[in-house]
């Protein structure tokens, strides 16, 4: 065996190992020493995923450059597409990222790896506030996911109620978070299914049972990732209810937690409506 050879061996055992620095280290000894361009691509697309799982999204990027630089017909670019579609989302670029991983799926859009594809862009779509692009895409990995990979597919679910929500069709919505709820086999996902519900029993004004909902977040998932949402849903619905005392508590708690709050400006309006109150915040 050629100490070429050798080298590369090595950096592959690095690799399989989890030892990515390293085996970054290696494959680029191993670089040196390539004897053509077909090679050096190979060591490029796997340098790509040594930096990929490093972390190293830009050095992943312009790995996956030269993979097509030095072999642009590589017989794997639906791969190298891909890597560089989620190392452009790893570093927030979802344009990028978006028109990349549209390219792998150009080569290949049916291999299992790929659904994953169609995930991550029904994300960037919801993101942006594409509702009826993203549902399109989570739609076509809903069943693939159900039958193949679970997590992904309560993920799925929750993107999917929101969309409904987002797009008013409310009665739709319920129903993906009801499905939600009931295939939930654990509280982080039971929280995630009542956070959707909690907003439909509030668009329909069953202000009771947002707060009911609310509280049965904050004990399924004590971390819950959006606390502001579900305070402004608990503060409003005690408002609503006419419990201006708890409301005003709720209030003042959110001013003081979120300074800069997304639902700052509707909190003090209703603030201002309680009868002989104007909200302290606000300048005369």
């Amino acid at each position: 065996m050629t100490q070429f050879e050798n080298n590369l061996k090595e950096a592959r055992s690095l690799y399989d190992s989890g030892n990515f620095d390293e085996a970054s280290k290696m494959y680029l000894k191993v670089l040196n020493d390539s004897k053509n361009n077909s090679e050096s691509a190979i060591i490029w697309a796997e340098l790509c995923w040594t930096f990929y799982k490093m972390q190293s999204y830009k050095q992943a990027v312009e790995a996956a450059e030269n993979v097509l630089l030095y072999d642009s017909a590589y017989p794997k670019r639906e791969e190298i597409y891909r890597l560089q579609g989620y190392s452009y989302l790893g570093l927030g670029n979802e344009d990028a990222a978006e028109e990349y991983l549209k390219k792998s799926l150009q080569i290949d859009n049916n291999s299992e790896s790929q659904q994953y594809i169609l995930y991550e862009l029904g994300k960037i779509y919801f993101k942006n506030q594409n509702y009826k692009e993203a549902e399109i895409f989570f739609d076509r990995v809903e069943e693939y996911f159900k039958e193949n990979v679970f997590d992904f597919w309560t993920s799925v679910l929750f993107f999917k109620g929101f969309i409904k929500y987002y797009i008013k069709e409310i009665q739709e919505s319920e129903s993906v978070f009801q499905k939600l709820l009931e295939n939930a086999k654990d509280p982080i996902t039971q929280s995630n299914a009542n956070y959707g519900l909690a907003y439909i029993t509030f668009e329909k004004k069953d202000y009771l049972q947002t707060i009911n909902l609310c509280e049965n977040i904050t004990r399924q998932n004590p971390q819950f990732y959006d606390m502001e949402s579900l305070g402004f849903l608990m503060a409003s619905s005690f408002f609503y209810l006419g419990r201006y005392d708890v409301f005003e508590m709720y209030h003042n708690q959110m001013q003081k937690n979120y300074t800069n709050g997304r639902y700052n400006s509707e909190l003090s309006k209703l603030y201002e409506q309680i009868p002989n109150k104007k909200d302290p915040t606000q300048k005369n």
